[in-house]
């Protein structure tokens, strides 16, 4: 890990005991502090998800907790069918590992941290890479305890509208050869064709009752398109000229594509987490 060595916390889950990397801010003890539960892409780890997004670090500067829960599957291993990666659903490929209920078990990883140190109900928030940006969008659709979520690198599961609105920041980069950016097959080739980027975040903004028209910003070459209404947000950042990457953050393999350097996923994400707690029913 980039910063600080974190600990696991072990949990039983359908008769296996599962593992689940936790990073605690200074001075947590018996405070109620809110939750980023971290997610990795296919053939990930907590441990590489934690070095790639740098959000223990902004943890301790932002007084908040991280979980970075480990998917089934073989780590390190890329491959759709046996390497380690979140069943988010169909689309872009067959359901990873489709007897798994990750929604059922992410609920448990919350439950566990929370046993481990209190959790605030109101700002338990999913922040995922590539599959992992899938898994967020899944948990959007079917968690009720998911206040905001993030998604970097991946394109969006679809479904029926969710019972409300969640707030949602994607990030995408135009050189993005697994998921391209435009749309179509990525480098892996087994997956469906992708939508467009733009066009997914706009279809996603639909579905989450936003306004058909986005607010434009530009920081520095990138641009932040985001819908908004009464009831939700939702942004998307178009990330120039980077692949399939964190922007800010490390590559996630030796080899991988390199992140943008002048645009921090870790601070925009938290930044808008922070300004969306579950609102009260």
């Amino acid at each position: 890990m980039p910063h600080g060595q974190g600990h696991y916390l072990k949990l039983t889950w359908r008769g296996e005991v599962r593992r689940v990397l936790v990073h605690d801010p200074p001075g947590h003890e018996g405070r109620s502090l809110p939750l980023v539960l971290a997610l990795h892409g296919t053939g990930g780890t907590g441990r590489i998800m934690a070095h790639l997004s740098g959000l223990s670090r902004l943890a301790d500067e932002r007084d908040f907790r991280v979980a970075y829960p480990q998917a089934q599957g073989e780590p390190g291993l890329e491959d759709p069918v046996r390497g380690a990666a979140w069943n988010a659903g169909p689309g872009l490929g067959c359901p990873l590992h489709p007897g798994a209920d990750d929604t059922a078990f992410l609920q448990a990883v919350v439950d566990r941290v929370d046993q481990h140190g209190p959790v605030d109900s109101r700002r338990i928030h999913v922040a995922g890479f590539s599959n992992g940006a899938r898994m967020a969008h899944r948990l959007a659709l079917s968690a009720p305890w998911v206040s905001a979520i993030a998604a970097v690198a991946g394109a969006p599961v679809w479904g029926e509208a969710p019972a409300r609105p969640v707030p949602t920041l994607m990030f995408h980069g135009t050189g993005d050869r697994h998921i391209p950016f435009e749309g179509g097959l990525g480098a892996l080739g087994r997956q469906v064709p992708a939508l467009p980027a733009r066009e997914a975040a706009a279809r996603w903004a639909a579905l989450m009752g936003c306004g058909p028209e986005p607010g434009t910003e530009d920081l520095n070459a990138h641009r932040l398109d985001l819908w908004s209404s009464d009831a939700c947000q939702v942004g998307f950042w178009t990330v120039a000229g980077m692949g399939h990457a964190w922007p800010g953050g490390r590559p996630y393999a030796p080899g991988a594509d390199l992140p943008a350097p002048d645009l921090s996923a870790a601070h925009l994400i938290w930044a808008f987490f922070e300004a969306h707690p579950l609102e009260s029913p």
